[in-house]
């Protein structure tokens, strides 16, 4: 076998391109170790490697057990189909808040490499990068079983943002002048300005959505706005869109792991795992490419609607226009009840982050909530479900009592809701909140928090996103969090750690159960209300934390079970 491996993939790459994918898979056995470079990918050549990588990837997903290896070098993924939506979005044809048009139920994209459907794989890519070509979904694991991807690291040719800086801030405008990669035009869309500030090592409290601008030439732009005169000098990112795919997804996948993966852009978030069970992410580096101060458009990762565990352990985050990570499962409205037949309907902002509805299973237990309060006032369990693939209709019949003023509740999903672990790593300078956790068995520890303008660990249900739930059994600790919580996604003026709920009405409301924050050190920047916050919530245990910089160290309301030494 070993021969007729050299024979057959040891030719050139134009004798290769005529050996047909079946006389592969005829060769070779499942378990065996194969290279990119046996399809024809070549590392740092300038050529197109897009069509010899999804051989690759088509070769994984019909041979379990294979570990394919990604020589390091750079790989060129190109596809005509992304390109041409990236220039549309560029060139205006979205609108000026291109997610409305692209992050869409069943919206069509590109996905760069498909491993869907794949089993037992192991891709080695230590030193690997694939440089996009086109926005697009990078990597896609939808269906798989013990898929482990190591090393890789996404990039794009064209970032998704562009980059530049203040060179002049007056009273009610500031000039930026943009990197010369591409020509700034009044059609461009602008959602959003960040800028990174120094003073704090972080992205500045407060983004710019779609600012009003005046081009004056040479990519050189005024913005209506106020800025502090020491901003003077700040690095700049005006991503061209909110949400689109992420770099890699996760779906309905099952034993995912992930270790030395790096991500430094994306037209959307880093990662997004959905319906999926126990996702392992080891050293994950969302950080800017080099000579860049900005990485993903949003999230860096975002879990919703899992089982299992979702872990971190070693990871990096840094200059991402949204959290850390958010781990949630979704509430339901129930817009028509019939019987013991219930049909749901999911009026998230953005629905889901897959883009695909969240339906539930047979035996999957779900609570029926109080939409004003978000507290659960009773369990059904799903008997039969109702959905058509590509539909976003979903109806379930349950066993239990349905409320008679059913408009007033929704229906939460608490099979699916994983437990969080978020140990070791870092989140320096990002949009929003650090982790933000809706789930149920809990562990942050041992981390490092700097520069997030919003609250580094927020644990707590949405409303207004329609995520939760409510945390229990939650462990916040020997955390370090250093000017966090300034500006946008801040909760209630906490810098360090806020346990609360957003709902409508929390008047005397106990939904949190089971908080330990222990040995955690918070130093705020003198603004700060608080370090931590605490509401609505039983059970709660706070012992020696040291909390410098902030008005008050800690605000309590509506808890039950106080322990604070």
């Amino acid at each position: 076998m070993t021969n007729l491996f050299k024979w057959v993939f040891g030719a050139a790459t134009l004798i290769f391109a005529e050996t047909s994918l079946a006389a592969i898979r005829a060769d070779f056995p499942a378990g065996h170790v194969v290279s990119v470079t046996d399809f024809g990918a070549r590392p740092d050549d300038g050529k197109d490697d897009t069509r010899a990588l999804r051989r690759a990837a088509e070769y994984c997903r019909t041979h379990a057990g294979t570990t394919l290896v990604i020589p390091a070098g750079v790989y060129r993924l190109r596809d005509a189909e992304a390109e041409r939506l990236e220039e549309e979005v560029l060139c205006g044809k979205m609108g000026e808040n291109p997610e409305s048009v692209i992050f869409k139920p069943y919206y069509p994209y590109v996905s760069g490499l498909d491993f869907s459907g794949s089993e037992d794989i192991t891709v080695e890519a230590r030193g690997a990068v694939l440089l996009c070509e086109g926005w697009m979904e990078p990597v896609t694991l939808a269906d798989c079983r013990d898929f482990t991807l190591r090393g890789l690291t996404i990039d794009y040719l064209r970032k998704p943002f562009s980059e530049g800086v203040v060179t002049q801030v007056d009273e009610e405008s500031f000039t930026v002048r943009f990197r010369p990669e591409r020509t700034i035009t009044a059609a461009m869309p602008f959602p959003r300005l960040m800028l990174w500030d120094d003073a704090i090592g972080g992205i500045y409290r407060d983004p710019f959505y779609f600012p009003e601008r005046t081009l004056l030439g040479d990519n050189l732009v005024r913005f209506k706005g106020h800025l502090p005169e020491r901003m003077a000098g700040a690095a700049v990112a005006a991503p061209h869109s909110f949400h689109f795919r992420p770099a890699i997804l996760i779906l309905r996948s099952e034993r995912t792991r992930l270790e030395g993966v790096t991500i430094h852009s994306q037209p959307g978030m880093g990662i997004v795992g959905f319906d999926s069970r126990d996702v392992s992410i080891l050293r994950l580096s969302v950080v800017p490419a080099d000579g860049y101060g900005f990485s993903t458009n949003t999230d860096a990762t975002h879990f919703a609607c899992c089982e299992g565990t979702v872990s971190f352990d070693g990871c990096l985050f840094r200059g991402q226009g949204d959290d850390a990570t958010n781990v949630h499962g979704y509430y339901h409205d129930m817009a028509a009840v019939k019987g013991d037949t219930v049909t749901l309907v999911l009026n998230a902002p953005t629905f889901t982050h897959a883009q695909i509805p969240d339906v539930p299973r047979v035996g999957d237990r779900m609570e029926i909530v109080r939409t004003s309060t978000l507290i659960p006032e009773g369990e059904v369990e799903v008997t039969e479900v109702f959905h058509r693939e590509g539909s976003l209709d979903v109806r379930v019949r349950v066993q239990g009592a349905l409320p008679e003023n059913f408009e007033d509740y929704c229906l939460f999903n608490v099979t699916k809701l994983p437990r969080l672990e978020f140990r070791r790593s870092v989140v320096w300078g990002n949009l929003a909140r650090g982790v933000l956790s809706k789930t149920r068995g809990v562990c942050i520890e041992d981390n490092i928090f700097r520069g997030c303008t919003g609250t580094a660990i927020h644990v707590g249900a949405e409303s207004d996103w329609k995520e939760g739930s409510h945390g229990r059994d939650v462990i916040v600790a020997r955390n370090v969090i250093v000017a966090c919580g300034l500006g946008a996604g801040c909760q209630y003026g906490a810098s360090g750690i806020a346990v609360v709920i957003g709902a409508p009405d929390t008047e005397h409301t106990l939904l949190h159960d089971g908080i330990r924050i222990e040995d955690n050190t918070i130093r705020g920047t003198l603004e700060n209300e608080c370090g931590i916050v605490v509401r609505n919530a039983r059970n709660v245990r706070l012992r020696n934390n040291r909390i410098e910089g902030c008005r008050t160290a800690v605000q309590a309301r509506d808890v039950d079970g106080w322990l604070e030494e």
